[in-house]
C-alpha cells in the first residue's frame, strides 16, 4: 500500500501504554501496538496514568519496541489498579461521547473495542467494528467475581443482545464464550471465534543456568530473602478474581507443614502488582504472621517482571476465574514451572507433572498440595516443558489473523469512499 492508502484503526479502550499496571486487556492492547505491521496505522484513544507528562487531550507519540503509536489519552486514569468511587469505564464513555465526531475518530477506516459499553456509542455506525472479549462473562454470576456488573448481570446481558449484532467480529479469550455466544445469539454465530492469548518472548525468555544463579543471589540479597528459599511468585491485579486470600492460606499451610519444602528450604512468596484488596491482603499477611515469607513489589514493567520470574521457582495462579491468563504464559516463558487453578484456558498450557500441577480444587488445600508436588520435582518442570507449551503463542503466530482482518476491513472502506 501506499502512504495514502494506508489503513487507518482506531482501539478504543482506557489504557496507557506507557502505564505498568498489571492487566492482561492493557498487555494485549499493547501488544497489538507493537506488533503492528508497517502498513496498519493504529491510534490508541485511550487513558493516562500521567497527566503531567501525557496529558488529556493532547496526542502522545511514543514507541513500543521500536513501533512509532499515536494515542490520545481521554481521561485520567489511577497509576494503580486501585479502583474510584465514579468507575474508570463511565468516565471514559462521558469523555469518548464527546470526541466521537471529531476529525481524528472520522478519518479512521475501523474501529476496535475491548468492551461492549464503548461499543454501545458507536452501534449505528457504518464503519466496521470488532471487539476482542477478554474472559467469559459467565464470570459476572461468580460468587468471587469483581466485575461491577456481578450487581446486575440481567443488564449486561441484555447489553450483549443489543450490543454485539453491530460488531462485525467478536474474538474471545475463552472458548466457552464462543460456544456460549453461538447459542445465546445464532444469527450472527459466524461472527464469534476464539482467540488465544500471547507471549512476547523478547522480554519473556530463560537465562542459563549461570546466569540464573548470579541474578538470583543478587536480586534475593537485595530483598534480604535467603538465598537457599523456594522462592514462588504472583504476577497480577490484587482482587477477588485473582484469589489471593486463597493464596495466603495455601502458603500459611506450606510454612507449617516441615515435610512440604524440599532439603529443609523455607517458602518466600514474591507478589507483583496492586489493586482494590493490596490493604486487605496486607492484613491478612499479617494475622497469618507471614510477613517475613512474603515481599510485595508493587507494579513493575514488564522487564522487571521477566527479570523476577527468572530467578523464582514457581509462579502460582489460584484465580477464580480467568480468560487465557497472559501472566501464565509469561513465566511459562522464562522456563518457569506453575501452579494453577483449574480455570479458562490454562489446560491449553499447562500439563500436569510435565511444566507444572493443577489444582482442581479452589481451596487453601488442594493448592497447598499442589504447591508441594510441583516443589519436590521443581528440577525435572523447568525449563524445555514450560517453553514448548508457549511456543505456539507467539505475537507473529497469534495476531496475524487480527491484522489480516484489519487490512481487508480497511481496503472495503477505502475502496467504498474512492
Amino acid at each position: 500500500m501506499t502512504h495514502t492508502a494506508t489503513a487507518r484503526i482506531g482501539i478504543f479502550h482506557p489504557s496507557d501504554p506507557a502505564g505498568h499496571i498489571p492487566s492482561g486487556i492493557d498487555t494485549v492492547i499493547r501488544g497489538i501496538l507493537r506488533w503492528a505491521p508497517e502498513d496498519l496505522d493504529y491510534t490508541l484513544f485511550g487513558a493516562t496514568s500521567d497527566p503531567v507528562a501525557r496529558p488529556v487531550g493532547r496526542s502522545v507519540q511514543m514507541t513500543l519496541g521500536g513501533r512509532p503509536i499515536t494515542y490520545w489519552p481521554l481521561v485520567v486514569a489511577p497509576a494503580t489498579s486501585r479502583r474510584l468511587l465514579v468507575p474508570l469505564t463511565l468516565r471514559y464513555l462521558a469523555a469518548l461521547t464527546m470526541r466521537r465526531s471529531d476529525h481524528v475518530v472520522r478519518r479512521l477506516h475501523v474501529l476496535d473495542f475491548h468492551r461492549l459499553e464503548p461499543l454501545a456509542l458507536f452501534r449505528r455506525d457504518p464503519r466496521p467494528k470488532n471487539v476482542l472479549l477478554h474472559t467469559d462473562m459467565t464470570a459476572l454470576r461468580h460468587p468471587l467475581s469483581d466485575i461491577r456488573w456481578r450487581h446486575a448481570p440481567w443488564a449486561y446481558e441484555f447489553l450483549e443482545r443489543k450490543v454485539l449484532p453491530a460488531a462485525s467480529s467478536v474474538l474471545c479469550v475463552r472458548r466457552s464464550a464462543v460456544t456460549r455466544y453461538a447459542q445465546t445469539l445464532p444469527h450472527i454465530a459466524s461472527r464469534f471465534a476464539f482467540l488465544p492469548t500471547w507471549v512476547e518472548t523478547e522480554t519473556f525468555r530463560p537465562l542459563d543456568d549461570a546466569a540464573r544463579h548470579i541474578d538470583r543471589q543478587r536480586s534475593l540479597a537485595q530483598l534480604g530473602v535467603a538465598t537457599d528459599s523456594s522462592v514462588l511468585i504472583w504476577v497480577g491485579r490484587i482482587d477477588r478474581q485473582k484469589n489471593p486470600m486463597l493464596l495466603l492460606d495455601a502458603l500459611k499451610r506450606l510454612t507449617t507443614d516441615a515435610s512440604a519444602l524440599p532439603s529443609r528450604r523455607v517458602a518466600h512468596l514474591l507478589m507483583i502488582g496492586d489493586g482494590s484488596m493490596r490493604s486487605q491482603v496486607v492484613s491478612q499477611i499479617e494475622r497469618l504472621g507471614l510477613t517475613p515469607q512474603i515481599t510485595l513489589l508493587g507494579a513493575l514493567s514488564p522487564e522487571q517482571i521477566a527479570g523476577w520470574l527468572r530467578i523464582a521457582d514457581l509462579f502460582v495462579l489460584p484465580s477464580s476465574y480467568e480468560g487465557m491468563p497472559i501472566a501464565l504464559l509469561e513465566a511459562l516463558a522464562t522456563g518457569l514451572p506453575v501452579v494453577v487453578t483449574d480455570v479458562g484456558e490454562v489446560r491449553l498450557v499447562v500439563r500436569d507433572g510435565v511444566n507444572g500441577f493443577i489444582s482442581t480444587a479452589q481451596t487453601a488445600d488442594a493448592f497447598a498440595d499442589a504447591c508441594k508436588a510441583a516443589l519436590r520435582s521443581i528440577d525435572a518442570l523447568r525449563g524445555g516443558a514450560c517453553l514448548r507449551a508457549v511456543a505456539p503463542y507467539t505475537p507473529e503466530r497469534v495476531l496475524t489473523q487480527v491484522y489480516e482482518n484489519h487490512r481487508r476491513q480497511a481496503a472495503d472502506v477505502m475502496g467504498a469512499r474512492a
